[in-house]
């Protein structure tokens, strides 16, 4: 009797998993989606370095060497800000349940215009991340000197 009962389970859980497959385009979109948060928990911890660093070098500016620390500064800055915007545009653009339990959309249409706003702000993340770091290496660096 156990093993009728667990063949009728096993085909009813088979039957009901095929029955509702997920679209690619969600599969895509919660990949794009888990992708950009990744990034972004990768760089949010930077920004208390970001901020040290500029107060650092603006210490350092005077009238004779402002050249030298001023695009540095403003790369740091711009890093910063980067990162702010994206967190505000993407807290905008995607819903607490897109964000934390992935897209329930069926429309494919719907799920492509989904996934295109996703592969824009991950886009969007990685540059950000890149002018992060960046800023942060260059920064570091000149503070050596």
């Amino acid at each position: 009797m156990k093993f009728i009962k667990f063949v009728f389970v096993s085909i009813l859980a088979f039957a009901v998993g095929c029955n509702d497959p997920q679209p690619e385009e969600a599969k895509a979109f919660d990949q794009k989606m888990t992708e950009a948060i990744e990034i972004h928990d990768e760089v949010m911890p930077k920004m208390g370095k970001l901020t040290k660093l500029i107060s650092s070098l603006e210490a350092k500016v005077d009238s004779t060497n402002a050249e030298v620390y001023k695009p540095a500064i403003r790369d740091l800055k711009k890093g910063h800000d980067m990162m702010m915007d994206w967190m505000k545009d993407f807290g905008d653009e995607f819903s607490k349940t897109e964000i934390n339990d992935g897209i329930k959309l069926e429309d494919v249409d719907s799920l492509k215009a989904r996934l295109k706003a996703i592969e824009i702000s991950k886009k969007e993340a990685e540059d950000m991340k890149e002018q992060v770091m960046m800023a942060i290496e260059n920064a570091e660096a000149l503070l050596k000197e």
